[in-house]
């Protein structure tokens, strides 16, 4: 059993000298941690050993602070039990000594046999109190311990293809606030010796896998300021959640920092201790969790430029891979440009402008001089497209194969050849999405617009919106994608940088305070939005339209 660490204060010296000897006389089980003359110096040794005191014997009259200040204030800190001894018989001191939680008042001089037999009761109800504290950590960490198992089986829940989440309810509730981004781990295409591989073999390695991952992920936990869950997805595959907690505001860098620097953590672990390598796919950090199954799907369309890239890699948002390539492997720049506006037309289920950019895209294309950078380039299209028909949840026989498409690709004779079974590809996608829509309702998507453009500067949660229309959140998010080819934040977002660039216009108005009207706190967060959506900070929008 850990000694009693005893504190002695006093500032006679002989009585502290005293009282130490009368400690050690009560047996074993006791330590003497320090000795001081003052309260001022006792409060600095409690500071200084983050409270690691279990009994503080303290006189009451002493210079610079007293007794009785010094159990008021450090009980403020820390946890430990007083004893008063003094040489006042007087009924204030006795009372307020008491009132701040001392366990006993002694007036001198001390009765040795009285002052054993009461250290022997008070050991008694240290050691009982410590017992009580390890039983209460252990329910904590049970508890926790549930709390995470339960969590889990949500998360898997939610990212099961098939499920209907509709009936989870309320399920992000379950979650800190913050931010969040959601990591998709896949196995490459395997080593050949792993055709004799038994169904047991494959259960270790499963199992094997399963552990580094999570041993990773609990590492960088303990060394970042993220919470992070894994969990198995179908066959070997594996799903990780960041958590970033809200304390960080809108601190998107610091997320998506940790979460390279995880992916490549995960991605050398596995490479070095198994004959296996993973390719890890991500995309944006969403704000509310509701957004999971839309980013599981972004996650899922991203890891289809494993095809285009290979293996043992992490593929971010917009299929931007973050191994450095040679400069004959880059695409150009504006191709990717109009191959991304391409997806969006599709998305708006705008067929007219989808045709017209892949006019332009293959017009670009016929300007080239290099057969491998065409078709990367045309590769990247089509995988564009097809992520769009992933995460709108439509099932074509188009959309079955990316695989087999890609190789056709390799197999084609000419870009004409190539333009029409894009155009083919873009037409069916786009007819498919206008079924899906009139199948559905658009009047709640409506009264939602109209409820959050009236309430715009507010703190809008899908929770919140999805309750004004009578919905479930999760379906509410799934509904609101498929009638409109944009996410419910992506909306208001918009939205926000729409009024803002309005309000910029207004001379008299700070950068804070247009920042608070379109609903953001962070002003850096707010400029940051406005640089991606605009292409250039509020500032130099401002200072450009006043210079016209």
């Amino acid at each position: 059993m850990q000694a009693i660490r005893t504190l002695i204060v006093d500032d006679e010296e002989m009585i502290r000298n005293g009282i130490a000897r009368l400690i050690r006389s009560c047996g074993e089980g006791w330590e003497i941690v320090a000795t001081l003359s003052d309260g001022k110096e006792a409060m600095d040794y409690l500071h200084q050993s983050q409270g690691a005191v279990d009994l503080l014997i303290t006189d009451v009259k002493m210079p610079v602070m007293d007794g009785l200040t010094l159990i008021s204030e450090g009980k403020r800190h820390y946890s430990f039990f007083p004893l008063v001894i003094s040489g006042y018989d007087e009924f204030q001191y006795i009372q307020t000594a008491l009132r701040e939680g001392a366990v006993d008042y002694f007036l001198k001089p001390i009765d040795r046999e009285q002052f054993k037999n009461r250290m022997a009761e008070i050991k008694l109800k240290i050691e009982s109190g410590r017992f009580q504290h390890m039983k209460w950590n252990e329910m904590e960490r049970k508890s926790e311990e549930l709390k995470t198992s339960q969590q889990v089986q949500l998360l898997s829940y939610v990212t099961s293809a098939g499920l209907d989440i509709s009936r989870l309810g309320y399920w992000v509730d379950e979650f800190p606030k913050g931010r969040y981004v959601l990591q998709y781990v896949s196995l490459d295409a395997l080593p050949v010796k792993t055709r004799s591989y038994t169904p047991k073999d494959w259960e270790a390695y499963v199992y094997v896998l399963e552990n580094i991952i999570k041993e990773v992920v609990e590492k960088c936990s303990n060394e970042s300021e993220t919470i992070g869950w894994c969990w198995r997805g179908d066959d070997s595959n594996f799903w990780i959640l960041l958590h970033l907690p809200e304390a960080y505001g809108e601190n998107n860098g610091l997320l998506e920092k940790t979460s390279f620097e995880l992916s490549g953590q995960i991605r050398s672990a596995i490479q070095s201790y198994t004959p296996f390598t993973v390719s890890v796919s991500c995309g944006s950090s969403i704000e509310d969790l509701y957004l999971l199954p839309e980013a599981k799907d972004q996650a899922l369309s991203l890891m289809y430029y494993r095809l285009l890239y290979g293996g043992n890699q992490l593929f971010g948002r917009d299929g931007i891979q973050f191994k450095t390539e040679s400069s004959s492997d880059q695409m150009d720049n504006e191709l990717v440009h109009i191959a991304q506006r391409m997806k969006q037309a599709v998305e708006q289920v705008n067929e007219q402008a989808a045709v017209q950019f892949t006019k332009e895209f293959f017009a670009r294309l016929e300007k080239m001089d290099s057969p491998a950078a065409i078709q990367r380039a045309i590769m990247n299209a089509f995988i564009l497209i097809h992520s769009v028909g992933v995460e709108m949840k439509v099932n074509t026989p188009m959309l079955d194969s990316l695989e087999s498409r890609l190789q056709t690709i390799k197999r084609a004779i000419n870009l004409n050849e190539l333009k029409v079974e894009l155009d083919q590809q873009i037409a069916q996608l786009v007819l498919e999405m206008k079924r899906m829509r009139q199948s559905g309702s658009m009047k709640p998507i409506e009264q939602a617009k109209a409820w959050i453009i009236a309430n715009l500067q507010d703190d809008l949660t899908i929770k919140r919106i999805a309750e004004q229309v009578y919905m479930n959140p999760s379906y509410f998010c799934r509904h609101f994608k498929t009638q409109t080819g944009e996410t419910i934040l992506d909306y208001i977002t918009g939205l926000r940088m729409e009024k803002a660039r309005e309000l910029l216009i207004d001379s008299q108005l700070k950068l804070y305070d247009i920042s608070v009207q379109v609903g953001y706190q962070d002003v850096k967060y707010f400029s940051k939005l406005f640089k991606q959506w605009s292409g250039e900070t509020p500032s130099k929008y401002r200072e450009q339209k006043f210079s016209k």
